[in-house]
């Protein structure tokens, strides 16, 4: 720290503001310029893009139990396709609609192991 006041002398300075401090820059550009304001919440909202997505993930994670994985992948599909049809976005509810495939594709595997494993406990004995 310099307290021998060698630095420069701002209380002189005519730039300087009475409070001590360098003066604000204008703003706005001078002259007749458009000022275009974007509201807080324009974002569009994907609401059945992101359950159609949840869906299918909760079809995927619960494949193994039929009733549930049957029930979320076929809604996850309804509202995916409603989804692509109304809403611009196009990741979301696609990618719920693979992963509700997915799932409904695993949750029949699963189905058709038990209905094998059903009939092939029925022929043994």
């Amino acid at each position: 720290m310099d307290y021998n006041n060698n630095g420069p002398d701002l209380r002189n300075d005519p730039s300087m503001q009475p409070g001590g401090y360098p003066p604000y820059p204008q703003q706005y550009p001078p002259g007749n310029s458009q000022v275009v304001l974007r509201e807080v919440g324009q974002q569009k909202e994907n609401r059945m893009a992101v359950t159609s997505l949840v869906l299918g993930i909760v079809t995927l994670i619960f494949f193994w139990i039929p009733f549930i994985s049957v029930i979320t992948g076929i809604a996850g599909m309804v509202i995916a396709i409603i989804s692509l049809i109304k809403e611009d976005s196009r990741v979301m509810p696609i990618t719920g609609m693979v992963l509700s495939i997915i799932g409904l594709a695993l949750g029949s595997l699963v189905v058709l192991g038990f209905i094998a494993e059903y009939l092939m406990g029925i022929t043994r004995y």
